[in-house]
């Protein structure tokens, strides 16, 4: 396997996704080239990372070509054009660069998936809005979590939670919580203030601690309702701002049921937005203008209320008066996380960002095809806590060395943990006597630490 500074990682396009696939990337180590149209954006990026920046057209076969993109190992282009995307990743492609990813928006576009893949090379496909509207729609399944990733193609899942002093685990030990509760879950890393760290059995749960927690995805339901915390189904959801993100998860939740408000301040956007959500109510106002008309009645049957405008400010503010209201799930969405230092210490609103969901899954992608060597494919990776917190899905190969040993008789490396087993669509939560078998998919948890393969989280 290649060293990471050997690797070469070329970004077409400079905005907000490519700033930081760019840094995150380049912490991690890699050779990182950036371009872009822009002198502004080129400059801007040069002064503030160690990376290499040239303005130019990232289509252009001549430009590429000088820049030799053929030694490329990730090519990503996340321009705000979808064309321009196709064609720079088709490009570089031909040139010889392995691996290709593009950022495309329309929804005819990136449904001609494999014909990209297939015929043109592209190895992955991003959508941000559609990502951005399915880690919402998780969100909401879960009225307490303040995060859920799926992966084992949906058989596991990983949940975030924040504890308030009134939740029955606080005070609890692990091994109250998995004995003497009957909870099939596990704990995986805990964040109490500023320190993160793998718990262990006798670690006690705090009030203000937040939790990341693995399980098979019916364990969540069953381990909620023992807890008596709340999982009913959504019926009633609001969203702020007709954005393509609001169309796709309007999407979503109608097929599951649930009765949705969208409103919209801008007339032509309302009604294209009522033209193509048959399933949605589609209202021509301003959301807090909306707010002021609704009955108390009407504000304690809304479920969940969601700020998806363009604009920051206005989303907290919206999301701050929707919690207000006691609605029991806010999520706002924002693009400069400095503007969360608005919020206040005990708010409970979930945000996100349509350009972290972009990069986080081009991030963990990319991670999987350049620490994949011939053994322990990574399938999925996820960073948490701006990179502290690092869970990766293994694929796991017969040419392990670790296999078909007991958990208890192998030595865990600090500060990681084995959240989950999946066998055979079977999730299995680890204890000492379980196994690790070729062909199963497992998922670790890091603190402050990367790995490239499954045999990392062990000692020697």
């Amino acid at each position: 396997m290649k060293h990471r500074s050997d690797m070469k990682i070329f970004i077409v396009g400079g905005g907000k996704i490519g700033r930081v696939l760019a840094g995150q990337l380049v912490h991690d180590g890699y050779e990182i080239t950036v371009i872009d149209k822009d002198e502004n954006v080129v400059n801007s990026l040069g002064n503030s990372m160690d990376i290499i920046c040239l303005q130019g057209n990232g289509a252009s076969c001549a430009t590429l070509q000088d820049m030799s993109v053929e030694n490329a190992d990730i090519f990503i282009a996340v321009t705000d054009s979808d064309e321009m995307n196709i064609l720079s990743c088709l490009t570089a492609h031909m040139l010889g660069a392995k691996h290709t990813i593009a950022r495309i928006r329309d929804v005819d576009y990136a449904r001609q998936y494999k014909f990209y893949r297939d015929r043109l090379g592209i190895s992955m496909i991003i959508n941000p809005e559609l990502a951005t509207a399915m880690e919402i729609y998780r969100l909401l399944r879960f009225p307490l979590a303040t995060r859920v990733e799926v992966f084992a193609k949906n058989r596991a899942e990983l949940v975030e939670m924040s504890l308030t002093g009134d939740s029955p685990l606080c005070g609890k030990s692990l091994i109250e919580i998995n004995q003497n509760m009957g909870i099939n879950l596990l704990i995986c890393a805990v964040v109490r203030g500023d320190e993160v760290f793998v718990p262990k059995g006798n670690t006690v749960i705090h009030s203000g601690d937040i939790l990341y927690m693995t399980g098979a995805a019916e364990e969540f339901r069953k381990a909620f309702k023992k807890l008596k915390l709340p999982i009913k189904p959504l019926q009633s959801v609001m969203i702020a701002g007709g954005g393509r993100i609001s169309y796709y998860l309007a999407e979503l939740l109608t097929q599951h049921g649930a009765k949705i408000t969208i409103i919209e301040r801008n007339e032509d956007d309302a009604v294209r937005l009522a033209e193509d959500l048959a399933g949605a109510n589609v209202i021509c106002d301003d959301a807090l203008a909306y707010f002021d008309t609704m009955s108390q009645s009407d504000i304690d049957n809304t479920d969940a209320f969601i700020a998806l405008t363009e604009n920051d400010e206005y989303n907290l503010v919206a999301a701050m008066f929707a919690e207000s209201q006691e609605i029991g799930k806010v999520v706002s969405r924002i693009k400069m996380k400095s503007r969360l230092k608005v919020l206040p210490s005990d708010s409970k609103i979930c945000v996100t960002s349509r350009e972290d969901v972009a990069a986080d899954r081009i991030l963990g992608y990319s991670r999987s095809l350049l620490n994949a060597g011939d053994k322990d494919a990574v399938e999925s990776l996820y960073r948490l806590m701006d990179g502290k917190i690092e869970f990766i899905e293994f694929k796991v190969d017969e040419k392990d060395k670790n296999l078909d040993i007991p958990l208890k008789e192998l030595n865990m490396k600090k500060n990681m943990l084995l959240g989950c087993i999946i066998r055979d669509n079977k999730t299995i939560i680890p204890r000492g006597d379980d196994l690790i078998k070729a062909g199963d998919t497992v998922l670790v948890a890091t603190i402050n630490q990367q790995i490239a393969r499954l045999e990392d989280i062990f000692a020697l």
